[in-house]
């Protein structure tokens, strides 16, 4: 039989081989490491993405106080109040970004969808301007002249209940109604 030389002495491969094991595990862990970071990072990024638009949503707030008609002169007052904490455009422009608005018949279709320019058939707002703005905290009334231009409601009668959707260029929406 044949027989070793080196009888009772330990080889190297078994510290060897622990030694890769750690250096594997060290590796495989770097790489987790790198990986989960970058994974958390793009979430976080996306978290606070959505935050901003949703602060940017509370910040941005107007309501309707009141909304009344009147169909001797066919103007439309809204009063509208600011309880966010950013000013509100009332821009009657033409041109993005601009206040527009979508009005709805008793029947709940759009009788008219435009913006408050005043040009064409276009409703004219009194009380908006290139400039004009609701402060924080104000009351503010505008006037809409509605006689002959696309959102002209007299053809349904007097007494019919109207609701409508405003878009401050973009910032916030407020809605609101009133009888005809």
């Amino acid at each position: 039989m044949f027989k070793s030389k080196r009888r009772g002495k330990k080889g190297l491969t078994p510290i060897v081989a622990v030694i890769l094991l750690l250096m594997m595990t060290v590796a495989a862990a770097g790489a987790a490491f790198f990986w989960i970071s970058r994974i958390q990072g793009q979430m976080q990024g996306g978290v606070e993405s959505f935050e901003g638009r949703i602060f940017e949503g509370i910040a941005s707030q107007i309501n309707v106080i009141d909304a009344d008609y009147s169909e001797s002169n066919e103007n439309l007052t809204i009063f509208f109040h600011n309880t966010g904490n950013k000013k509100i455009p009332l821009k009657n422009t033409d041109i993005n970004p601009t206040t527009t608005w979508i009005l709805r018949d008793p029947d709940q279709n759009v009788a008219c969808s435009t913006d408050w320019s005043g040009k064409g058939t276009n409703p004219g707002c009194s009380g908006c301007s290139a400039t004009a703005e609701v402060d924080i905290g104000q009351l503010k009334s505008i006037s809409l002249n509605t006689a002959n231009t696309v959102c002209d409601i007299t053809k349904y009668g007097g007494g019919k209940a109207f609701t409508f959707t405003i878009d401050f260029s973009g910032q916030t929406t407020t809605s609101g109604s009133f009888i005809s």
